[in-house]
């Protein structure tokens, strides 16, 4: 379980992350959603140790974690973060980029891991390949596969869907699914696309300057009536949608 207590970060005199405090339970995916500039990836560097907070408690399974001093390993315990850019060693097969996370275990261990870390990220058959060789999709699946080798209790996705076509999105999007379940793991992920929230989150948090105003289940946000500003959000995400099926889409055949 993963849970933040009044965290906040300021820019010089700009707030970014204005006391923030949520909880995310083990095997649940929280996302986090917003405009550019709302303080989604700023939240997510200091959960992940890359930041340094004014303020707040970060807690992990009910230890309280030291987020207040400099490191020279920026990476906080039990926590991992998959960056957009996957940073994979390109002259190195996909199997020995999740092996390379394990380099303190036995030999006959990495192996049974990496394995079975391929199996359930839908990876086997590309063990062999380099990075360049592979999908986007596949690049992503793989920097996961890496980040849970050592069974964190906590993963950060920094927009993991992007740059990726819809068939690799909707593969990635079930996989992360499987793998938050099925490894029991606190999953936070920043996306900008609330339609990828709507389908993979337990719970969306929508956040604008630097607040979170309004943490709950995707149909609630989707029912939201209240708050204005998240009505429009919501509506600029499903709009695209309701124009393709008010218009042309309702005079297509769809059973395919």
């Amino acid at each position: 379980m993963l849970k933040l207590e009044h965290i906040t970060h300021k820019y010089q005199a700009k707030v970014a992350v204005n006391d923030i405090s949520l909880t995310v339970k083990s095997g649940e995916i929280l996302a986090i959603v917003g405009e550019s500039g709302s303080g989604k990836t700023t939240l997510l560097n200091i959960i992940s140790g890359n930041i340094m907070p004014e303020n707040g408690t970060l807690i992990v399974d009910n230890e309280e974690v030291d987020i207040y001093f400099n490191r020279l390993i920026k990476e906080l315990p039990n926590i991992k973060l998959v960056p957009q850019d996957y940073r994979l060693k390109p002259d190195y097969t996909i199997y020995e980029n999740i092996d390379l996370a394990l380099t303190k275990y036995t030999h006959e261990y990495r192996r049974e891991r990496v394995t079975e870390l391929m199996a359930l990220c839908g990876i086997s058959e590309i063990r062999n390949k380099k990075p360049r060789e592979v999908s986007g999709g596949e690049k992503q699946r793989t920097a996961i596969a890496r980040a849970i080798a050592e069974e964190p209790l906590v993963l950060l996705l920094d927009e993991p869907f992007s740059n990726l076509d819809s068939i690799n999105r909707t593969h990635l999007r079930s996989k992360i699914v499987e793998i938050i379940r099925q490894e029991a793991i606190a999953c936070i992920l920043v996306t900008h696309d609330l339609l990828d929230a709507f389908l993979v989150a337990d719970k969306i948090a929508i956040m604008k300057n630097g607040k979170v105003l309004m943490i709950d289940t995707p149909l609630d946000i989707f029912q939201e009536s209240e708050n204005q500003y998240i009505k429009e959000f919501v509506s600029s995400a499903v709009q695209p949608i309701r124009d393709f099926m008010n218009g042309f889409g309702k005079n297509m055949n769809f059973d395919i």
